[in-house]
């Protein structure tokens, strides 16, 4: 019989630190005690990185690899990268991947600016979008990782995200890259924010 493990809501997505180092925590308690050779975290600025790190020091066996928006996103959103954070990222072992977006971005995103329309990459980001804004992300991340040639399709990952800034959900699935997305099965939960 599977057994049942508790999920970390969060009713305060805007306590981007708080959140961040509870996400930590849960997947530190989830590697000490499932087998998982894999961890995605998306990380704009490498402030979750940079909170990750002391994780990845710990778990020299745990692939860590962080995932962070293209320059031009940056440029829309105005996200900046921190050097400093980045260092830490660096001195920890974690890889980083630098992409488009692999639900929302790309030639899709500049279709739809131009001629309006919706695109089947957004309606699954939309669909995600249903349990958070991280959920969306976890599996962006995850597809991005495979896609970069950091994660391997089909192994168990741990991948981690947030709604605007920090890290506030936390996912079990099967990897696969964008092209092959529908290979990608959630298994569990560990942390998402409470939708209102």
């Amino acid at each position: 019989m599977a057994r049942i493990e508790p999920v970390v809501y969060f009713e305060n997505t805007k306590d981007a630190a708080g959140n961040t180092a509870r996400v930590v925590e849960v997947v530190g308690e989830y590697l000490r005690e499932h087998r998982v050779r894999n961890v995605v975290m998306a990380t704009n600025t490498g402030y979750v990185g940079s909170r990750f790190s002391p994780l990845a020091k710990k778990h020299p066996k745990v692939s860590f690899v962080g995932v962070k928006m293209a320059p031009a996103v940056d440029k829309m959103y105005d996200v900046k990268w921190n050097a400093r954070y980045g260092r830490t990222i660096e001195k920890a072992g974690i890889k980083l991947v630098c992409g488009t977006h692999a639900l929302t971005g790309g030639v899709d995103r500049a279709v739809q600016g131009e001629f309006g329309g919706f695109a089947p990459g957004s309606l699954i980001a939309h669909t995600l979008y249903l349990f958070s804004q991280g959920m969306k992300v976890c599996v962006e991340i995850i597809a991005m990782a495979c896609d970069a040639g950091l994660l391997r399709e089909g192994v168990q990952v741990v991948a981690c995200a947030g709604t605007g800034h920090g890290s506030d959900t936390a996912i079990v699935a099967t990897a696969a890259a964008s092209a092959n997305l529908f290979d990608m099965s959630v298994h569990r939960v560990l942390a998402m924010p409470l939708k209102k």
